[in-house]
């Protein structure tokens, strides 16, 4: 429901946008939840362009560089946009040039699959609502830009997609993005603590039958993996384990699977 036009509550969030330091945060209003964003640039940094120039890693993509105003109003309008073609994305409550204010939606998936205790038919109910979204979006010839389990959020049955700030290169190619958003969908999954290990393969495969124009990406994830398969020999290192932490960890691990696929 728009509140755009509800003074007492564009009051509410006004200074509640005044008086936070956080850029996103929850609050309650009139017995429902919300999600305030305030607007922010996107650009990457140095660190992150060099190691792209250096790798060509689709991954590694820089994003394209927006003011604060331009990135708020390519979310929003992307949410709206997404909306429209059947996509379950946040109800806009309200938005200015300053901030935006979502209707909450539920809780991220990734707080459910990174149960130690998760059951394998769980993990799995929850793996194929979320390619599910993310196959609707790349079949209406869209990308997320950020999917990640934790910018799917669940409840009741259903998953919204949020986080949609990213944008890149007018250069780069839709097969691209989508490409990059399928590694960065099943590298969020290596972050689980489940007590069994993810059959990758089989997830790539139900990702291919819900988008079949993509065919080619499994043969992509393999070539990339062995791209990179120095990096790959190099973590194996127990000095560069401790560095690399445990995220560092599960990106060569889902690497080392994806070059025996």
């Amino acid at each position: 429901m728009n509140l755009n036009s509800n003074k007492n509550f564009v009051d509410y969030v006004t200074k509640l946008y005044k008086n936070a330091d956080e850029e996103i945060f929850s609050f309650e209003y009139d017995s429902q939840k919300y999600w305030l964003k305030k607007a922010r640039t996107t650009k990457s940094n140095l660190i992150h362009k060099l190691f792209y120039k250096l790798t060509n890693i689709d991954i590694l993509l820089p994003v394209e560089k927006k003011s604060a105003k331009e990135s708020l109003i390519f979310e929003t309008s992307k949410i709206e946009r997404l909306k429209e073609i059947g996509i379950q994305t946040p109800n806009i409550a309200f938005k200015n040039d300053d901030f935006f204010v979502l209707e909450d939606s539920g809780r991220m998936v990734n707080s459910y699959i990174r149960k130690r205790d998760i059951t394998k038919e769980k993990m799995y109910y929850y793996i194929d609502l979320m390619l599910n979204v993310l196959a609707l979006i790349h079949n209406n010839s869209e990308y997320h830009g950020g999917a990640q389990a934790r910018n799917f959020i669940y409840k009741e049955g259903k998953v919204t997609v949020i986080d949609f700030e990213d944008s890149f290169d007018k250069n780069i190619s839709l097969e691209t993005l989508q490409f990059r958003d399928l590694i960065l969908f099943l590298l969020s999954l290596t972050k689980t603590r489940a007590s069994f290990e993810l059959d990758y393969d089989f997830i790539i495969n139900e990702y291919i039958k819900l988008v079949p124009k993509n065919k080619d990406f499994k043969s992509k994830l393999k070539d990339l993996a062995n791209k990179i398969s120095f990096l790959i020999t190099f973590s194996q290192n127990k000095f560069v384990k401790k560095i690399i932490g445990r995220d560092g960890e599960g990106f060569f691990k889902l690497f080392v699977v994806l070059k025996n696929l």
